[in-house]
């Protein structure tokens, strides 16, 4: 008998028995229609059924992903067509998902693997997707979902608990999720200064120092970012290869960049030793390359060293008046430092689990209490409390509150601080209505650190609400180049600028590389009226208003724009 890894994914509906015994015509005929739907999903994604009995359908995927994805369109589309119609004809699906070794034969599997997947989606909430710790490992920061721990589950005829995940709507806005493992924008030319700074490897013997490898290599590459003669990756792309078998000359043709910047970390204790190195991904030259055996207080030091170098050697030379006004301003209390880098370690995670961003808070309030002069501490617990709020059916007003106070702190200590400066610009556009003001800090904020995609993805959002659509495209084009993977948040932003300058056909095209759309369903609606394509319009319509419980008109007075004639003109849209 053959054996194989295979992803499972089991479904059934939920009170079935119930549903036959009241009407079995009705609910044969139902769960036809839905099975239409579902079985397309699975061939979609790469799905094979290879059990269905009754309501339940049992299928194989290669991919974790795939098989995730799979059931997040699954509920969506189940959703959709319970939408508007009563409870008789509704017609509701659980979902588990395991991923083990399976036996193989007569075109059929078995094993422990299925069965736990079958139990596992017996588990799930209604309309709900339950996963197992291990297809959560391999999921998590993969797809736009965040999710809720299960515990140990007992499951019926398996002999040891099973950890186990429910799968729910996104948290929070996720800044460091790589959504693609597939270049969307091909760079043609790669400019005199264009530079990838890799994730440094950590050769320490503790896993855990993983995260201070990230907070250097983050820190190193936003301070590279603001010298305007670089053109610097983003580290949502160039981090991308962190586990990925490719060369240096394939990487800088992807990225496009003429210069990569790779080293390590050792760390051991106080002490550590950092290697860094200037490749050219054109001639495959090492142009520059040093070792530092350093404290862990001195790694700012050695921070501005490889800057200083880099610049010299890719620019010719260096203008100290530059050079000096790119550092930022430093704790005086280096436990600080790495308390933030922890911080930062779970903040990064913060809409996987509620705990994530709960660590992150804490770490950050740690490194306060060290260090009470430390801006970026505040900054970033600014951000973890309103990311934290969002986990909160109803948020505590205190959250808010703490957030504001803490955006201020951070300002007060270090008015150069990027994140500080973005939290504010939120504050002010949303919560004290000062859209010139929220506009002021966010520009600010795009300036001191220009490879940060997430923040620009937020200035964008401003531009649009206030009109300015131009500008709006000219910065998100700039961020696709700076990340040739992009992800959601720049496609759908793409999309709604391409919507106000009325070229329907490449909205359209832009909203389709959205993995997760939802909310921008109504933009896309919206689209399709425009075009006089009605019925896909209306389509799309119910779609969006099954998801988010939301008319059009509700959709339209939620979204912030700042002149009533924007508002106006998207409510036509849905009266053609």
């Amino acid at each position: 008998m053959d054996r194989k890894l295979a992803t499972i994914f089991a479904s059934d509906v939920v009170g079935f028995s119930k549903m036959m015994g009241r009407d079995e015509v009705k609910t044969l005929e139902i769960l036809r229609k839905r099975r239409e739907v579902i079985d397309n999903i699975i061939d979609e994604y790469d799905g094979i059924i290879f059990g269905s009995a009754g309501d339940s359908v049992i299928a194989e995927f290669a991919s974790p992903i795939k098989a995730a994805e799979a059931a997040v369109e699954t509920q969506l589309k189940m959703k959709t067509m319970n939408y508007g119609k009563s409870d008789e004809d509704q017609m509701t699906f659980r979902v588990g998902i395991n991923i083990g070794d399976v036996m193989v034969t007569d075109n059929n599997l078995f094993g422990d693997a299925v069965n736990i997947a079958a139990r596992l989606e017996a588990a799930a909430k209604p309309s709900g997707i339950c996963v197992s710790q291990t297809v959560f490992d391999m999921i998590n920061r993969k797809i736009m979902v965040s999710f809720e721990d299960a515990g140990q589950l007992e499951l019926k005829n398996i002999d040891f608990p099973i950890k186990a995940f429910h799968v729910l709507e996104n948290k929070g806005t996720p800044r460091f999720t790589q959504d693609s493992d597939k270049i969307q924008n091909e760079i043609k030319v790669a400019e005199p200064g264009s530079v990838a700074v890799m994730m440094f490897k950590n050769l320490s013997n503790d896993v855990e120092q993983e995260y201070f490898c990230e907070g250097f290599c983050e820190d190193l590459l936003s301070m590279l970012s603001r010298y305007n003669k670089l053109v610097v990756i983003s580290s949502h792309a160039s981090f991308a290869y962190k586990d990925k078998d490719k060369n240096f000359q394939d990487i800088g043709k992807e990225l496009g960049v003429r210069y990569i910047i790779n080293g390590s970390v050792r760390k051991l204790g106080m002490k550590m030793r950092i290697n860094s190195q200037l490749l050219s991904t054109e001639s495959k030259q090492t142009l520059w390359s040093n070792n530092y055996d350093l404290s862990v207080d001195e790694v700012f030091d050695v921070q501005d060293e490889i800057a200083e170098q880099i610049v010299s050697t890719i620019v010719g030379r260096v203008e100290s008046d530059v050079l000096e006004s790119i550092k930022a301003k430093r704790p005086e209390n280096m436990g600080a430092y790495e308390l933030v880098l922890k911080g930062l370690d779970y903040a990064r995670k913060g809409n996987v689990v509620k705990e994530n961003t709960e660590n992150a808070v804490k770490y950050f309030e740690r490194a306060i209490d060290q260090d009470p002069g430390y801006a970026r501490a505040y900054a970033w617990r600014a951000c973890s409390l309103g990311n934290l709020a969002d986990w909160e059916e109803k948020p505590d007003p205190s959250l808010f509150n703490k957030a504001i106070e803490s955006a201020h702190k951070a300002l007060e200590l270090d008015s150069n601080d990027p994140e500080a400066h973005r939290v504010m610009g939120s504050i002010k556009f949303f919560f004290e209505n000062d859209p010139e003001l929220g506009i002021y800090h966010l520009q600010k904020a795009t300036e001191l650190c220009p490879s940060d995609i997430y923040i620009i993805s937020r200035y964008v959002l401003f531009l649009i609400y206030t009109g300015d659509i131009e500008m709006a495209l000219n910065e998100l084009n700039r961020a696709i180049r700076l990340d040739p993977f992009s992800h959601d948040l720049l496609y759908a932003e793409q999309g709604i600028c391409y919507y106000w300058l009325k070229d329907y056909s490449s909205a359209i095209e832009s909203f389709r590389k959205v993995k997760l759309i939802r909310n921008n369903l109504f933009y896309l609606s919206a689209c399709y009226f425009e075009k006089g394509e009605i019925e896909k319009g209306n389509e799309l319509l119910r779609e969006a208003e099954a998801i988010t419980g939301l008319s059009s008109d509700n959709f339209i007075d939620s979204q912030s724009y700042t002149k009533s004639e924007m508002k106006d003109s998207l409510r036509l849209s849905f009266k053609r």
